[in-house]
């Protein structure tokens, strides 16, 4: 489990890719001592297994279906993502309770700097609509956002500029696809 509290970003070093599945190798640095083989870390909002790690770099595989369903298909060799590394007992709670498992891919439409904070759009199919609600949570490449502005096709949420300078929210564009995980107490009721 996670709390959508990016801790680092880390850059796409390596992709191989083999029968059923992908080994990627992230770059990382703060987190990278925190980071044992078999521990859960979110990359871009998914839960991945560390398989292992050398020198600043930590290798995750990544399933046939996983790729299908996520952004992480889409990764490139220098893609900046997003590291969250599991809750641990003791751990404060920011954001809001994300548990790495992606419900879908939604395209950006527009990511715009408002001045003191930046907005992104982004649409959805409606099937989703029930788990969207305004001023309710949803995690984007696993980052805790809160929704700030609901429409029958699209959503939009503010995001600081601390979390965007931060995170891979930097280097996204309208057209490009994040990952999204719905509240998951919404799609408990």
């Amino acid at each position: 489990m996670f709390t959508g509290i990016i801790k680092e970003t880390g850059l796409i070093k390596s992709i191989k890719k083999k029968a059923g599945l992908w080994q990627i190798g992230v770059s990382v640095n703060k987190l990278f001592s925190d980071i044992d083989k078999g521990d859960s870390v979110s990359v871009n909002g998914v839960c991945l297994t560390a398989v292992d790690k050398k020198q600043n770099l930590v290798f995750f595989d990544v399933v046939k279906t996983t790729l299908e369903t996520t952004n992480l298909k889409r990764l490139r060799i220098s893609s900046l993502v997003n590291l969250e590394p599991a809750l641990r007992a003791g751990d404060k709670i920011s954001g809001h309770f994300v548990l790495g498992h992606v419900d879908c891919e939604l395209n950006i439409k527009s990511i715009s700097n408002k001045g003191e904070y930046f907005s992104m759009a982004a649409g959805y199919d409606r099937k989703f609509s029930s788990y969207l609600v305004d001023k309710g949570s949803i995690a984007i490449d696993g980052i805790s956002l809160t929704i700030q502005e609901l429409r029958s096709s699209f959503f939009a949420v503010s995001i600081i500029p601390y979390t965007f300078e931060h995170t891979n929210l930097k280097t996204k564009h309208a057209g490009e696809w994040v990952n999204a995980e719905f509240d998951y107490l919404l799609k408990r009721r």
